[in-house]
């Protein structure tokens, strides 16, 4: 029986944010270089409030989001290289890193586009984000992250063997291959999500 660590909330929110971070990146440098001439301290009056929220509120958000996503991920990982998990065989493994190119060109490049001057703008891309984020938490897009990719970590669809029972799912890991009829130490982090850790 593989030992569960199903993820929490924070914990799925913190691989969402990391997932999207190029796209919140790539809207921050849109704002800031649309808005650069209204970068300067306006004082503390309604004008002010009321020229930052339309300028730059979206840009402080995703920060926000960008530096709790990274923090979260490294808590998240960092818990979860100390979890052993049990051993299982592998019977059969595909690389399943492919799937973040057609997620970036699905999910982030028809944003960039978009322009956040207006209450209207900001309000769509927080309804479509917390949209995608309700999709994203509850299916295997969990593990399609390609900002950790960068960080070293691959995806894998495997089959294997568990006490004599075969089972299938998703695995990341740092591992840089795995092979067929290789004993792997996983855990359950989702439905058919694992996370691999053989040190």
């Amino acid at each position: 029986m593989v030992r569960a660590t199903e993820l929490y909330g924070v914990a799925k929110f913190a691989l969402f944010a990391t997932s999207y971070s190029p796209l919140f990146l790539l809207i921050i440098i849109k704002q800031v270089y649309d808005n650069y001439s209204f970068l300067n301290f306006g004082g503390l009056n309604t004008d002010a409030l009321s020229c930052f929220f339309s300028k730059f509120f979206v840009t402080t958000l995703l920060l926000v989001v960008i530096f709790f996503g990274i923090i979260g991920c490294y808590l998240l990982f960092s818990n979860l290289s100390k979890k052993k998990g049990d051993y299982v065989t592998i019977t059969d493994v595909n690389n399943r890193n492919s799937e973040s190119v057609g997620y970036i060109a699905t999910y982030i490049i028809p944003f960039v586009f978009q322009n956040f001057g207006s209450f209207y703008e900001i309000f769509s891309i927080i309804f479509i984000l917390v949209i995608i984020y309700t999709s994203y938490v509850n299916s295997n897009m969990l593990l399609i992250n390609p900002v950790l990719n960068i960080f070293n970590y691959s995806l894998y669809e495997i089959h294997y063997c568990n006490n004599g029972i075969d089972k299938s799912g998703l695995i990341i890991t740092k591992d840089a291959s795995i092979e067929e009829g290789e004993n792997i130490r996983i855990s359950t982090i989702g439905f058919k999500l694992y996370y691999m850790n053989n040190q």
